[in-house]
């Protein structure tokens, strides 16, 4: 066993920054020998160094989602094999572990995941590390995609834990079994083979600082790292109101049929502690849509580290302080064997989206964090992938990257990012026309900015990518294109932010159009047919009333916002394109008297606060003030809505939304409704939500001790 030591501060900062200048490099030669555009274009992979207990002490600038799941892996690796396959303390070093089974750790079977233990004078000091989505590793259909799956066994080959290396020699039993599996065993091998590099060359690198410094040095800077982590983030969460926040979507899709499924978070946040409660989330689904475990943890891995770890070193030691609960059997937590090969675009995709929602609620009460915040970035993403005979005549298999072009969420300071891609995959980029075009046998009619994608809001989100194109030099093409929220808007907007759009797909078929209102699944396309989609842009922020008009028209002009938007969203009239000043506020007048004549269910009566006498902001506009020495939510423009202890969505105006009211390109399931929520003094539309017909309006945020708050200008 190796022990603590002490170790200087500039010892520490040296090999602190010398192990994740390791991961980085680890990553670079994962992507400079992958064969699966998904590593080398999309970045759909990732890299690190672990404890010899599994915790994350390093990873690399990739999938969030896979650095979340990793340390289940290692721990799976741990349990499964220590008796049976060496991982004793004085085994041989050179021995590496590989599996893809998503009750062991991984997300789904494609997600292909090798780790190797390092040992130094017989101690294992650590573990290394690499991740990559393959492109195809079995199943029903081509890409191990499978929508018509009821099962884990049908969606490819399961490997369990198991010893793929031994004594730095492959065990050529098992290496071909699991390419004899794929229908791309060249591109299969190849990302094999990317691990196997990436991870000798953390090996190396992790065990010439040993060389240099000592094993009990590397391996205290190593621990030392999460501890730090930790004490940072329990002493910024001491900063934060003690209370619960609430996020709340749905499934529009569950896998086979269009259904609605609702997945739903409690965040608890007590002194220096987060729970991320899905107790109230619906029982998992008979498709692929679900996820395990692991899923469950990179989701909420993902969502909080930019906001509440943003400047702080991201391991394990941000998750000390977190603690994820979901009931076995749900969405987010299956029970084996239930399918979960599109859990990284679906289940655990949403629970970025809800813990993401939630914590941005419980930081918007912060006056540093609420920088932080945003409305929810690419709420989902319609995979697509490909195969059949491309321009060649050879066999081809792979995956559309122009999928990963969402748009970012909104901001307290500004507009989303355009094409900014899921949360999760910080360095996420996609192909160019002329890249794809040279590997598929595809012709492009046009890719353009997905105007309108974004959602409205004083803030509004980014936009996405939208396209359209045809098979070429061939006649036959078999694809899997799926994705849930086709008629739910999971990139939900914040405080009165509109959602983003939500994924739309049409394909002609000679001539005549097919337009998708769920997930399309398995297709077939021949010589003639044409795609057509878009994907889904960021939720806004704020009350889209409160926008810049020349922002407005300015985003008119560079194809973001169209005009007719302009002016039912934003109420900004334009005139050859320039702002019409006396009209725009004229009608922005209208739609907030308009809004002020909504129904409200309760009253507090005509009570009215000073804004100026020491409020606690919880929104863009709402407030936390005192009335007569109580506690109660207002509006900055002084109208009081509701005692601080109920919610005050039953005290504000509102009113349902129709589709069209949430932004152009939004569809609504016809189980869902969707309502705005107004103050009644002034009209600033304060908060917008989409449930299910027969549920209550969800408690966005709860202080658990409201008199004890502190109210702050």
């Amino acid at each position: 066993m190796t022990t603590r030591t002490d170790v200087d501060v500039i010892t520490y900062e040296v090999v602190r920054n010398r192990l994740t200048a390791i991961v980085a490099q680890q990553s670079a030669v994962l992507k400079n020998v992958s064969g699966s555009p998904l590593v080398t274009e999309a970045n759909d992979c990732n890299t690190g160094v672990y404890l010899a207990s599994g915790e994350v002490v390093a990873m690399g600038p990739h999938n969030l989602f896979h650095s979340g799941s990793m340390e289940t892996v290692v721990n799976h690796i741990i349990a499964d094999c220590t008796d049976t396959d060496g991982i004793v303390e004085g085994a041989r070093a050179g021995d590496v572990f590989i599996t893809n089974d998503p009750y062991k750790g991984a997300l789904h079977m494609p997600d292909v995941t090798m780790i190797e233990p390092v040992f130094h004078d017989g101690v294992r000091i650590g573990w290394v590390g690499s991740c990559a989505h393959v492109l195809d590793i079995g199943g029903m259909t081509p890409s191990s995609w499978s929508p018509d799956a009821r099962e884990v066994y049908q969606e490819g080959l399961i490997l369990p834990p198991t010893k793929l290396i031994e004594g730095g020699r492959i065990r050529r039993d098992v290496w071909n079994l699991i390419l004899a599996a794929s229908r791309l065993p060249a591109n299969l091998g190849l990302d094999l083979k990317a691990m196997i590099a990436a991870n000798n060359h953390a090996k190396e690198g992790l065990l010439r600082l040993v060389e240099r410094y000592g094993a009990d040095v590397v391996t205290t800077v190593m621990s030392t790292m999460l501890d730090r982590s930790e004490q940072q983030v329990r002493e910024r969460l001491l900063t934060l109101p003690d209370g619960i926040s609430r996020a709340r979507t749905y499934f529009d899709h569950n896998g086979h049929e269009a259904t609605l499924a609702r997945v739903e978070v409690e965040l608890r946040k007590d002194g220096d502690r987060l729970v991320f409660d899905y107790g109230n989330t619906a029982e998992q689904l008979p498709g692929f849509f679900n996820c395990t475990m692991s899923g469950l943890r990179g989701g909420v891995f993902a969502a909080i580290l930019p906001v509440i770890a943003h400047d702080i070193p991201w391991n394990s030691g941000v998750m000390r302080a977190i603690e994820v609960t979901a009931p076995e059997g749900s969405i987010v937590n299956a029970r084996h064997p239930a399918p979960c090969g599109a859990a990284t675009t679906g289940a655990a995709s949403v629970v970025q989206s809800t813990a993401s929602t939630a914590i941005s609620t419980l930081v918007s009460a912060h006056d540093e964090l609420r920088g932080e915040a945003k409305a929810v970035t690419t709420g989902g993403l319609m995979i697509f992938h490909i195969a059949g005979r491309n321009q060649y005549g050879e066999p081809f298999g792979g995956a559309m990257t122009e999928v990963l072009a969402g748009g970012a969420g909104a901001t307290v300071a500004g507009n989303g990012v355009d094409y900014r891609g899921p949360n999760e995959i910080l360095t996420g980029q996609f192909n160019n026309v002329e890249g794809e075009e040279s590997v598929f046998p595809l012709l492009y009619l046009y890719r353009s900015a997905n105007t309108d994608g974004g959602g409205a809001g004083r803030n509004h989100g980014g936009v996405s990518v939208s396209s359209s194109f045809t098979l070429h030099d061939t006649g036959f093409m078999h694809g899997v294109m799926a994705g849930h929220s086709m008629s739910m808007p999971n990139s939900q907007g914040i405080h009165g932010g509109m959602p983003g759009s939500t994924h739309q797909v049409t394909i002609l078929r000679g001539g005549e159009p097919v337009v998708y209102t769920g997930s399309p699944g398995e297709l077939h396309l021949t010589a003639g047919d044409v795609v057509d989609w878009s994907f889904h842009g960021g939720g806004g922020w704020g009350d889209a009333l409160d926008a810049d008009p020349e922002a407005v028209a300015h985003d008119v002009s560079a194809g973001r916002i169209s005009t007719e938007s302009a002016e039912r969203s934003y109420a900004v009239v334009l005139v050859d394109g320039a702002v019409d000043v006396a009209a725009t506020a004229a009608k922005r007048d209208r739609a907030r008297a308009q809004r002020r004549l909504w129904k409200q269910d309760k009253s507090h009566g005509a009570r009215r606060v000073d804004p100026a006498d020491g409020v606690r902001r919880i929104g863009d506009h709402l407030v936390i003030a005192r009335d007569e020495g109580s506690p109660v939510y207002a509006c900055d423009c002084g109208h009081v809505l509701a005692p601080a202890e109920e919610n005050w969505k039953g005290y504000a105006a509102h009113a349902r939304l129709a589709a069209e009211d949430l932004g152009r390109k939004i569809r609504l399931h016809p189980g869902l409704r969707a309502d705005g929520y107004a103050c009644p003094g002034c009209g600033t539309l304060l908060a917008v939500e989409v449930r299910a017909e027969d549920e209550q309006p969800l408690r966005d945020l709860e202080l658990v001790t409201p008199r004890d708050c502190t109210l702050r200008a």
